[in-house]
């Protein structure tokens, strides 16, 4: 892998212990860089639309106390934001990238024969920034290469959950300090994602892919994320991307730690499917051949031996003899439980009691037709006015398991 994250760069200072140390302090010494006042920023100067949509989430995913009803400012003073941090200015502003240089996303489209020939910057509150980012990669993950209909989410070359925790990761754990936007890089065979992060003193990159405390190093931010619902409190983020990739039957993604960021390369390559007995006494066990190893860590794609996410393993649709390891997170499994016979997209996001769209679609809707638990009653026309979804057999099976052991 030779990319340079070329679309925005600038001179860095050498990395020291110190610098190292400013930005992940000790949990005892206190302060971070999202920690810090804004003394220009008002109140008034946050977006009420960004507030509003927040409140919907915390309403949605009950991890913040107080009244729907009250006021932004108790909302903020909740969220431990005031006096206006950084973290409320990134969280809440219209504009962010306006106050603190660098606070956006840029995505670039390149191809081997014409270098870049497209790039977007993606800004707006951290939300927003979230959400219209994957957006965009969704769309470039739907277009046919053969320029037919769009792919179903199942033929994806790449899981859109596996992106979306990349960037939720990055976005929570970016040094925002260095002034740099997180890059997105879209070929035609990978997506690569670079994140200006720095590793908290003592990590490196097996610390991130082995068992590991939640040591956010925006924790204002993670807070906040954590309280609308979209990450947990537990470290778990690259746990449950190289899930997604081992669900999608894709090689696992690249990590490693360079040019004072963080790289994460996605493969549009199959691996090798990993085979497990049908006996519920069997210990899983690696039984394949041609398998395909991480070209940076030799791991074995699709291992689990010793890998733990508390998440179901559950047998893909088609597969007759064998099973394969499919990954179902929560949200998946609440869509699993609510849908019954066949159901509009409205009707499950009402059933799940979701107001935002967008959370549905990403954390809900792909997930299932990724993995194969729900399917569209129009396969040819994903995009059809007239798309409804229903259980498939593997979906179905999973509620029987889940009600039988209930």
């Amino acid at each position: 892998m030779n990319d340079q994250p070329d679309l925005e760069w600038k001179d860095l200072l050498p990395e020291s212990a110190g610098a190292i140390d400013d930005r992940f302090p000790h949990p005892d010494a206190g302060g971070s860089w999202d920690d810090q006042p804004m003394a220009q920023v008002q109140l008034a100067d946050l977006d009420v639309r960004a507030l509003a949509d927040f409140r919907a989430r915390v309403t949605t995913s009950q991890r913040l106390s107080g009244s729907a009803e009250e006021g932004d400012a108790a909302l903020v003073a909740q969220l431990q934001l005031f006096h206006l941090k950084r973290a409320a200015v990134l969280l809440f502003h219209a504009e962010p990238e306006k106050l603190v240089t660098g606070a956006y996303i840029r995505i670039g489209q390149f191809r081997v024969d014409h270098g870049l020939v497209e790039q977007r910057a993606i800004g707006g509150n951290l939300f927003a920034q979230l959400e219209r980012s994957l957006a965009l990669l969704e769309e470039y993950l739907q277009r046919d290469p053969a320029g037919g209909e769009p792919r179903t989410p199942a033929a994806y070359p790449l899981p859109l959950a596996a992106l979306r925790e990349a960037l939720v990761n990055a976005i929570v754990h970016k040094d925002y300090a260095s002034g740099i936007p997180i890059q997105i890089r879209l070929h035609d065979d990978r997506i690569s994602l670079w994140n200006p992060a720095r590793l908290a003193a003592g990590w490196n990159v097996a610390s991130l892919r082995n068992g590991h405390l939640s040591r956010p190093g925006n924790p204002d931010i993670a807070n906040a994320f954590y309280r609308a619902g979209l990450i947990e409190a537990w470290g778990l983020g690259i746990d449950k991307l190289i899930a997604a990739c081992r669900a999608h039957g894709i090689v696992e993604p690249q990590l490693r730690h360079e040019q004072d960021g963080l790289w994460l390369e996605f493969a549009f390559t199959r691996a090798a499917p990993r085979h497990f007995a049908r006996a519920a006494s069997a210990k899983p066990a690696a039984r394949t051949t041609g398998e395909v190893k991480n070209k940076s860590t030799s791991e074995v794609a699709g291992e689990v031996t010793g890998y733990a996410t508390g998440e179901e393993q559950v047998p893909v649709a088609g597969e007759v003899t064998t099973y394969v390891a499919g990954y179902v997170t929560g949200e998946v499994a609440r869509l699993v439980r609510v849908c019954a016979g066949v159901m509009s997209r409205k009707a499950l996001q009402d059933a799940l009691g979701l107001k935002s769209d967008a959370n549905f679609r990403t954390l809900y809707l792909v997930p299932a037709l990724e993995t194969g638990l729900l399917e569209m009653t129009i396969p040819d026309k994903p995009k059809s006015s007239r798309q409804q979804y229903r259980l498939s057999a593997a979906g179905q099976a999973l509620r029987q398991r889940a009600q039988t052991q209930a």
